[in-house]
């Protein structure tokens, strides 16, 4: 009885849709002017939209296989029905231009897509003839957890371009436009790459990583700076009218958090957005738990608010950080009250930047 107990409590974690519907990239081929894609994309519809399930640079597939099984996916997000179906596997026989302006953008194609959330429906392959030098392993490994080269370029692009999606639905302007912009958490330039030559002198970034910082300053283009895990930076006040930071909140323990968003404020102009990224709900998707820890992580976050769920050992040995630098998780609810009291939450993005959620705030 006790077993059929726990199993009816495990049904009713099944959702017909996340409240983020992940999709990942698996694999690009690009043979001449042959294009070829792989990866998978939860299914939201049984009927295919009229301009395909998927396109590249606005072109659909000629040849597209699409829900495959992909019962590796379907153990991850157990929680959500048909995830095993959702397999894509498709090619392009003509492809003349992959890389307009330098990056190419595979879109899945959602209807229902909020227009803010829109980035999130995208992914961004940079052409490699323009990045021919990147960091070695170890500083990659340190930003992103993995020494994939093609990795670190694609997921810099994507979370670049989908930042940028966000301020032109927002502002109308383009990230690049603003005068002064912020990379808060630099490493060792996985964003700061993407960022327009012409418009560098705009550009700074800054990161406790001091060895990171100083292979972006001496192989990319704008400023860097170092800094430490606690505050202040070392910029005047009403610096910046754009601040990004990427899975940098998603690492400081809440004391340390409030005194950052303290600086933040101390740092940016009066109108300036912030975008900052945190774990919530789809990181807890992501998190590959066993329904009773699912169950309990979730209702954790929701009655915290804030949760420490581990250290992290990334950054040892190249940067002082006193335990500071963990593992953490935000609920929404719990960022529009507390960073509420230091600027406007816009919007909270659920799994716009992978797993993480993207904090889209305005400097009063």
């Amino acid at each position: 009885m006790e077993h059929g107990n726990a199993a009816a409590a495990d049904r009713d974690l099944i959702v017909p849709r996340l409240v983020a519907e992940p999709w990942y990239v698996d694999r690009i081929t690009i043979d001449a002017h042959r294009f070829a894609a792989a990866g998978w994309s939860m299914p939201v519809t049984a009927d295919e939209p009229a301009g395909g399930w998927f396109t590249v640079n606005g072109k659909r597939f000629d040849r597209l296989a699409y829900p495959l099984l992909r019962s590796d996916v379907g153990a991850v997000f157990w929680q959500r029905e048909r995830s095993s179906q959702c397999g894509f596997d498709g090619e392009i026989d003509e492809l003349s231009e992959p890389y307009r302006d330098g990056v190419l953008e595979l879109r899945r194609v959602i209807d229902d897509t909020p227009a803010i959330e829109r980035g999130r429906d995208a992914w961004f392959l940079p052409d490699p003839a323009r990045h021919p030098n990147l960091p070695d392993d170890d500083r990659r490994f340190r930003v992103i957890g993995d020494r994939d080269a093609r990795g670190f370029l694609v997921s810099g692009a994507t979370d670049y371009h989908r930042i940028d999606r966000v301020l032109v639905n927002l502002t109308g302007r383009h990230l690049h436009a603003f005068d002064r912009v912020l990379d808060w958490g630099v490493g060792c330039g996985r964003l700061a790459r993407h960022f327009p030559l012409a418009h560098a002198h705009a550009f700074v970034g800054c990161d406790i990583d001091r060895d990171n910082v100083d292979w972006c300053a001496a192989n990319l283009p704008g400023t860097f700076v170092a800094s430490r895990i606690a505050p202040p930076l070392p910029f005047e006040r009403e610096t910046f009218d754009v601040v990004y930071g990427i899975s940098v909140f998603t690492h400081l323990r809440e004391p340390m958090q409030r005194r950052w968003l303290d600086e933040l404020a101390r740092i940016t102009r009066p109108g300036a957005i912030l975008l900052m990224t945190t774990h919530g709900e789809t990181a807890i998707d992501f998190a590959r738990l066993a329904p009773v820890d699912y169950r309990n992580t979730r209702d954790r976050l929701a009655r915290e608010g804030f949760v420490v769920s581990g250290t992290n050992s990334q950054l040892d040995g190249h940067a002082e950080h006193g335990g500071e630098y963990v593992n953490v998780h935000h609920s929404a609810g719990y960022v529009r009250r507390i960073w509420g009291r230091h600027f406007d939450v816009l919007h909270v993005l659920p799994g716009y930047i992978l797993h993480h959620d993207l904090v889209v705030m305005r400097r009063p």
